[in-house]
């Protein structure tokens, strides 16, 4: 199964709306997801702080502060 990591962190409002467009994906593609919150880990968060929300699929496509709906599907086709 194809797995999907999600960095967040808590109170993002961009990271909810890219989680729920993510957790729609899911239940209609199938694949498992990773959630990651940035500042359980100090490496983390200098890495992606000013970028969250970041999903990032196994083929290293990398989707920042936004996550394309269409553009998943697109390429979870190509996993």
């Amino acid at each position: 199964m194809v797995t999907i990591l999600f960095y967040t962190r808590v109170g993002c409002h961009l990271c909810q709306v890219a989680e729920k467009t993510l957790r729609d994906a899911q239940s209609e593609l199938g694949f498992a997801v990773t959630v990651i919150d940035i500042d359980s880990d100090p490496a983390l968060r200098a890495l992606y702080n000013d970028d969250i929300p970041v999903t990032t699929l196994p083929n290293g496509r990398r989707f920042c502060n936004f996550l394309d709906p269409f553009e998943l599907r697109r390429q979870h086709s190509r996993l």
